[in-house]
């Protein structure tokens, strides 16, 4: 395995990591935007404006270490400057991108599904307190559902999202060709 390789997968991982992020993120912008009529109208665009550069910047993120990671090693120059070309290591990208997906997908369960059974003693802790007039806030049950649901849909389709990943991207778009053509 050569140093190039093996940044590769690193910076790789990192993606998936911060790809984590995004989707722990991602339910929190739908409650904002659910909520949305019911903050003072300021402070409701602000958080809604956070959030939306908070999911900018890990879809940035996850882009570039995900899918342009020959572009990060060449900028950051991190294969450059080793002594010996190729590293003793024996294993396969698959293997690691595997190993870290199902880590990640362990880590949102590990979190959600306590975070879940909590919501839904509150919810009927609320539910029966409750007149029938007021109802308990249910979105937090959906939330923690939904991280739970993307947690298994990462262990399921663990193969699929591989293959995007290893996928390597076709050659960019150049205007100058398409001009020259016309």
């Amino acid at each position: 395995m050569t140093p190039s390789n093996l940044f590769n997968i690193i910076l790789k991982v990192f993606g998936l990591f911060f790809l984590r992020e995004m989707v722990i993120t991602l339910p929190q912008l739908a409650t904002h935007l659910l909520l949305l009529p019911d903050y003072v109208s300021g402070q409701g665009i602000l958080t809604l404006t956070l959030t939306f550069i908070i999911l900018a910047y890990y879809a940035m993120l996850v882009y570039f270490l995900v899918f342009r990671t020959d572009y990060v090693l060449d900028k950051l120059k991190l294969d450059k400057g080793f002594s010996q070309e190729e590293f003793a290591f024996n294993f396969s990208t698959n293997k690691v991108l595997t190993i870290a997906l199902l880590v990640i997908a362990g880590i949102i369960l590990l979190y959600e599904v306590p975070n879940l059974c909590r919501e839904l003693t509150i919810y009927f802790q609320d539910r029966g307190i409750l007149d029938v007039y007021n109802e308990p806030d249910f979105s937090y049950l959906i939330v923690s559902g939904v991280k739970i649901v993307i947690a298994l849909l990462l262990i399921g389709e663990r193969n699929r999202i591989i293959a995007l990943i290893e996928k390597k991207p076709t050659t960019d778009f150049e205007p100058d060709q398409q001009n020259k053509k016309n």
